[in-house]
């Protein structure tokens, strides 16, 4: 298993550093942290993931988080109460799956951010079985006139009377860009060109960041569209939504600590010049490896039976639609898969969470020992300017992102339409908001690469 080949592996890296060879030094350390419990560098008591292999994984994570919960191992966690909802799972509004993967975890910040009104509250109220005897292990707090709450209440009177689940113009998209991939890729074989695959690897990242908007909700066959990448959307919204949404930049964000140790975007003073600066230019290598490396070691850790196979919708389209030969389609599907993928890292690493002014796990947070969640949601998270209100260019480039990183599951259409409750809600609790531009980001996210010191956020504190 992966700790033997580990164990096998430390001792050999040792007599290779003891030669004095070894390109990044101390590679030993780095290996033995993968097998040992991780710790926030930002938040005194917050006890991080205990990663039990090198591959941080959907599973592994979710693994962690039950073993943070062993008093309720079958129960599920909100706030300093316990609740069984193996009978409600059946009848959940957004889909059984949500409640299936959460078992025996704290979901304080799942079910706050997920739900506006409250009748998620009358229901859960139903299905107590007794308090916690233990502490949360979360610096975040939801108190009735903090700032998040507050802007909740305000965002359920801007949301009255909008029809709930994915809006319509945001179905058109989806399905537009579903249809523009497949025909330009069978274009693409029949025509041999790689102008024309280009062109559907762009339709193939936009249609991706597309159906990230939906499988943020209820079950729907338009979430599927997210699997032709390569994707998982079982993994994605462990990975995504129940990670990377409710901690981001903290060591319970899989999409920080998945991507180490290549690309290490915290603080660390330890920083080598490799992981630093060389990584500037080997990340292109892995943009273009994302969708391949993430179908294969789900096939290979974390198989999903049949829906492993969405992604060959592309090959097989290729052959039925343009005609063309195995290897043809091959060919040119990996070809947009390499090119779409690293199109859809470009926007999703570059869009709104690494720059040096931006906080990371081990940089100085306004209150070290609590924090209201979304007051760390504002802080981790930036938006840019140049697609403020645009929607065909916010749906496709992972916009509005700090309201959708306050209310998922609303669909990006509305989200615009929020800024005003929004910006109200940060000028009464001196919280800036403030917009950057898309170039301020990129350049930014090589910034932080290189970043190994800290910053701190206690001046801003209200």
């Amino acid at each position: 298993n992966a700790r033997a080949v580990i164990n096998t592996i430390i001792p050999i890296v040792k007599e290779f550093n003891h030669l004095g060879s070894s390109p990044c030094g101390h590679f030993e350390g780095i290996m033995k942290s993968y097998v040992e419990e991780d710790r926030s560098s930002s938040f005194v008591n917050w006890v991080g993931p205990k990663w039990e292999t090198p591959i941080k994984t959907s599973n592994a994570w979710l693994k962690s988080r039950r073993s943070e919960n062993a008093e309720g191992e079958k129960l599920w966690r909100v706030h300093d109460k316990l609740y069984d909802l193996n009978k409600f799972a059946a009848v959940h509004p957004g889909g059984e799956q949500w409640i299936a993967l959460t078992r025996g975890t704290d979901i304080t910040e799942a079910f706050e951010s997920h739900h506006l009104t409250n009748s998620a509250r009358t229901i859960l109220a139903k299905y107590l079985v007794k308090d916690a005897e233990t502490p949360r292990n979360s610096p975040f707090t939801f108190k009735e006139g903090g700032f998040y709450c507050t802007l909740r209440e305000r965002v359920k009177e801007a949301m009255k009377g909008v029809k709930r689940g994915p809006a319509a113009k945001s179905k058109m998209f989806a399905d537009s860009y579903a249809i523009a991939t497949v025909l330009l890729a069978s274009l693409a074989a029949v025509r041999e060109s790689y102008v024309i695959a280009a062109a559907s690897a762009v339709c193939l990242c936009c249609l991706t960041v597309i159906a990230h908007n939906f499988f943020h909700q209820r079950d729907s066959f338009r979430m599927f569209y997210w699997s032709l990448s390569g994707f998982s959307v079982k993994g994605w919204r462990i990975s995504h939504s129940l990670s990377h949404h409710l901690f981001p930049n903290s060591r319970q964000d899989l999409e920080i600590t998945m991507f180490e140790p290549l690309l290490q975007w915290t603080p660390k003073k330890d920083k080598t010049f490799i992981a630093r600066f060389v990584s500037w230019l080997y990340s292109p290598i892995v943009y273009c490896s994302l969708f391949h490396s993430q179908w294969i070691f789900r096939m290979v850790l974390n198989p999903e039976g049949i829906l492993d196979l969405i992604p060959l919708v592309l090959p097989a389209a290729m052959m039925v639609i343009g005609n063309v030969s195995l290897y043809s389609a091959f060919f040119w599907w990996n070809t947009i898969l390499v090119m779409g993928s690293f199109c859809f890292c470009c926007v999703g690493l570059n869009a709104a969470h690494h720059h040096p002014d931006i906080l990371h796990d081990g940089d100085e947070p306004r209150n070290e020992k609590e924090m209201d969640w979304g007051i760390y949601q504002i802080d981790a998270v930036k938006d840019r300017g140049e697609i403020y209100g645009v929607f065909p260019l916010v749906i496709v480039l992972f916009g509005d992102h700090t309201l959708h990183h306050l209310f998922p599951t609303i669909d990006h259409f509305h989200l615009y339409n929020l800024y005003p409750v929004l910006k109200q809600t940060c000028s009464e609790f001196g919280i800036e908001f403030k917009l950057v531009s898309q170039w301020e980001l990129i350049r930014g996210q090589f910034l932080q690469l290189a970043r190994n010191y800290t910053i701190s956020l206690k001046a801003k504190s209200s």
